[in-house]
């Protein structure tokens, strides 16, 4: 058992019944702030062209909808391994956690596209991440645990960019 308890909470009594490919749609957020950090940052990527890509959440982008149809990919994730669970880390740190995620990603056979987080406030340094195209939410989910985060943003063709909390990291 955790001295702290966690910052997210399981729904209901499904959680000994449900398969682990299921608990991510079991767990909701019970810190207000970091909800509200997470909601009121800008994430962006740059595109091949140079050009700047960016969403937020639970916002439908037809840019990113175009490109996702045109680099034919169904799902995708947005992730970084920076300031694992909220706690800054110092910008050499970040870096090299970076590198680790993006050695991850490219072992995995998967395509990923530089980008950031950079919240609405200020208050907080804008996070490298990288958005990895062809990768489902559970297998993100999965991926991301061993850096050490409370979330993710993922999403599909049709849906807006969504949350994912993750437990146990």
């Amino acid at each position: 058992m955790r001295d702290e308890a966690p910052p997210w909470l399981v729904v209901g009594e499904k959680l000994a019944e449900a398969p682990l490919t299921e608990l991510s749609f079991f767990l909701v957020m019970t810190d207000p702030a970091l909800d509200a950090a997470y909601r009121a940052t800008t994430y962006s990527v740059v595109m091949p062209d140079g050009t700047r890509l960016a969403w937020r959440i639970g916002e439908h982008s037809d840019a990113l909808e175009r490109f996702l149809a045109a680099a034919g990919h169904d799902h995708w994730a947005f992730v970084t391994a920076c300031n694992p669970r909220s706690t800054r880390l110092d910008e050499t740190e970040n870096a090299v956690r970076m590198g680790e995620l993006a050695h991850v990603v490219r072992d995995r056979g998967l395509h990923s596209l530089p980008g950031e987080g950079r919240g609405d406030g200020g208050d907080w340094p804008a996070e490298p991440s990288l958005l990895v195209l062809g990768i489902e939410e559970l297998d993100a989910i999965e991926l991301i645990r061993m850096f050490d985060q409370h979330a993710i943003v993922v999403g599909s063709r049709g849906s807006p960019p969504r949350l994912a909390w993750i437990s146990g990291a």
